[in-house]
């Protein structure tokens, strides 16, 4: 309405999206599953993101609210904080919004770029009483108990998932896990053997020194007779 060019509805790689103009100043928005039917004012508003909800009243520095790869945040001073919904891109004031980022900031941080804030809680395990949050990840929504996680199907909506379903998912998904198998301990090395004893031990223990042999002892020459001398004659 504001610059009579025409708005294209166009498919890509990462889904259905909108487009305004051409070349390098055309404009594209990506199309949230959860506005129900597109019509020309969500087009419009989809084409007007990123919206500046305010400045921060402690810090003078804008407030943003848009639409990322995984939904819609705000965002201020590189602090980030996840929105529930896109409506909420368009809605959220400056009260809600410094809350939002307080939160965000007290529970770790970046949550708009990963999964670590649940789009929705949906409330304890009717079994194990531990809380269930549904997420938004890599490759689609899913419900975890902090221990499994579990991908919902096509044929469940996020936005009608009850807390019996997400209870089922759960332990379907535990069910179906393998499990873990154990470790074997490693085989213990067989003693060394000891060595024979040698023979010369004697059987209590103690070597018997043998006795030791005297040498014979040796004769002395016999002395030669003296020859008799001759009588001398009368």
């Amino acid at each position: 309405p504001d610059t009579g060019q025409p708005i294209e509805r166009k498919s890509g790689r990462f889904g259905p999206y909108l487009q305004i103009g051409e070349g390098e100043d055309r404009k594209m928005a990506s199309i949230p599953k959860d506005i129900g039917e597109l019509n020309l004012e969500w087009a419009v508003k989809l084409l007007s993101l990123p919206r500046t909800v305010g400045n921060h009243p402690e810090t003078g520095e804008p407030i943003i609210a848009t639409i990322g790869k995984f939904g819609p945040y705000l965002k201020h001073e590189g602090k980030y904080a996840r929105l529930t919904t896109t409506a909420d891109v368009f809605e959220t004031g400056m009260n809600a919004a410094v809350v939002k980022l307080a939160e965000a900031a007290a529970g770790g941080g970046r949550t708009a770029r990963g999964a670590q804030a649940p789009l929705k809680v949906l409330g304890n395990h009717p079994r194990t009483e531990a809380e269930i949050k549904l997420m938004e990840g890599r490759y689609g929504p899913y419900v975890t108990d902090g221990t499994t996680n579990a991908t919902l199907p096509k044929s469940i909506e996020k936005d009608q998932l009850t807390l019996e379903e997400a209870a089922s998912l759960i332990d379907a998904r535990a069910a179906a896990a393998p499990a873990t198998k154990k470790k074997k301990a490693p085989a213990k090395k067989p003693a060394a053997k000891k060595a024979p004893a040698k023979a010369a031990a004697a059987k209590d223990g103690e070597a018997k020194a043998a006795p030791v042999k005297k040498a014979p002892a040796k004769k002395a020459p016999a002395k030669k007779a003296a020859p008799k001398k001759k009588a001398a004659a009368e």
